[in-house]
């Protein structure tokens, strides 16, 4: 099973390298520090869109599965718990360098839409196994996330207090990419759940592509 993680790690590192190849990415590290600060801002709307349903979204995931599974179920439980209000984070980050609250009223973009839909979708027809490929990247993405962290801490001079998204949330996350990788490796059985796993990875990353892409369409 060590095999089939290396080969799911290899299909998003694939994925990461063009969402880094980018236009966001690259006006994210090239920009001037105004520019630089109102991508980041934008983005961390859209995350705040999505980062709000996954708890829900992970909980639906668990009413087909089988009530005998207990220990997937209460994975899926423990976690959908554990994630609920996160996108507070986000809320407070963002107050906390003068955004006003107001900014989260507004419409999330088209493909932030697609990807709560997928993701629901995905959890009420699939079920809690091939969610899993949303939740080994989702919860362990950070070192591709080093070139925005390194922005918001060298050039926009954000302290880890204004990033708690990142900065506390990655503590969570070390715990919880661990408790990812353990239920791969105790209920991804089947060729056909190993399929369904790296689809859902690679699709909800490419979605993800594509939010950061419509943020930076936005300043073209």
């Amino acid at each position: 099973m060590a095999s089939f993680r290396d080969e799911l790690k290899d299909v998003c590192d694939h994925e990461w390298t063009k969402i880094k190849a980018g236009q966001f990415y690259r006006m994210v590290t090239n920009s001037d520090p105004d520019l630089q600060k109102q991508l980041y801002i934008r983005a961390m709307i859209e995350v705040f869109h999505y980062t709000k349903n996954n708890a829900i979204n992970q909980a639906a995931a668990t009413f087909n599965e089988d009530h005998k599974r207990m220990g997937l179920l209460r994975f899926a439980m423990t976690h959908a718990l554990e994630e609920l209000g996160h996108e507070n984070m986000v809320l407070n980050d963002l107050s906390a360098i003068g955004v006003d609250r107001s900014v989260f009223e507004r419409q999330p973009l088209p493909a932030t839409e697609a990807l709560n839909g997928y993701l629901y979708s995905l959890s009420i027809r699939g079920g809690l196994v091939p969610r899993l490929g949303y939740s080994f990247w989702a919860e362990d993405s950070y070192e591709h996330l080093a070139p925005l962290m390194d922005v918001c801490k060298n050039r926009l001079k954000l302290t880890d207090k204004q990033l708690t998204f990142f900065v506390a949330h990655s503590v969570i996350d070390v715990r919880h990419a661990k408790d990812v990788n353990e239920a791969i490796e105790r209920w991804v059985e089947t060729d056909e759940d190993k399929m369904a796993v790296r689809q859902v990875a690679r699709t909800t990353l490419y979605l993800t592509g594509q939010i950061l892409e419509s943020v930076a369409n936005e300043f073209c």
